[in-house]
């Protein structure tokens, strides 16, 4: 299906081209080639440009395989490093500070099944919606909409991308369903069935949520943006127990 879908929006290149052209707009140039080095005439700038998506492109993936793998040490014997942390405490707030590490952990699992029930979900209902509107590679369409949620309001747009340019081969009814359909999905998804799910898991409110991927994202980037639900529900629990409770004196229920 990958092959499938590669050779598919390639081919939408020469669809997009015949369509322009018909209507006077040479997209290719007179051969027709997908020379797109013609366009720029400062090609030491260019080269610049194509280096930095490079560097940021390689960057995000190496940050991400760290955190992967940092996830996973962390994972595999959690309470030794949650131990190595309260040996910086003194004695008399271990059992406080663990307390409050043990529900910050319980909270980082409840979300990350939260999550992977929002990626089950919305994979399957695209797939199946794309399935039976005889989308070619229907089921990778839909495995990387699912994908997609890990990085909220972000991911699930650049996600209707792949959708849209597989679906143009079959006509403009075609991608007017595909596009229409998905965008309903994900809105159903993004706006009653997430926010239900992730409030049941870590009870975040919306606009708590929405500064968080601002914040996070203008200051980490797209990793931000992934990992702010996760940050801003840790730090919650942070902020509710060591200064509203021990701090301010404030016994929460």
């Amino acid at each position: 299906q990958a092959r499938l879908l590669i050779s598919v929006m390639d081919s939408q290149l020469d669809v997009l081209q015949q369509r322009l052209a018909s209507i006077g707009v040479d997209l290719f140039g007179p051969d027709g080639g997908r020379d797109f080095s013609r366009w720029f005439p400062d090609y030491n700038r260019l080269f610049g440009h194509a280096q930095t998506a490079l560097g940021t492109t390689s960057g995000i993936l190496a940050n991400t395989l760290v955190i992967l793998f940092l996830g996973l040490l962390f994972s595999f014997d959690p309470r030794v490093y949650r131990e190595s942390v309260l040996l910086l405490v003194k004695p008399s707030s271990r059992d406080r500070v663990r307390a409050v590490l043990d529900e910050m952990g319980n909270v980082l699992r409840l979300w990350l099944v939260g999550q992977l029930i929002r990626i089950v979900l919305m994979a399957a209902c695209v797939w199946l919606a794309l399935y039976l509107l005889g989308l070619p590679g229907a089921f990778l369409l839909g495995a990387q909409a699912g994908v997609s949620n890990f990085v909220p309001y972000l991911g699930p747009i650049l996600a209707a991308i792949p959708v849209g340019l597989v679906a143009m081969p079959l006509g403009t009814s075609m991608v007017i369903w595909a596009v229409g359909i998905y965008t309903v999905i994900q809105s159903i998804e993004g706006y009653v069935i997430g926010p239900l799910i992730l409030r049941q898991a870590v009870e975040l409110p919306p606009a708590w949520t929405l500064v968080a991927i601002v914040l996070f994202g203008s200051l980490f980037g797209v990793l931000g943006i992934a990992l702010s639900m996760p940050l801003l529900a840790v730090g919650r629990i942070a902020v509710l127990r060591w200064y509203v409770e021990d701090w301010l004196g404030d016994k929460l229920g």
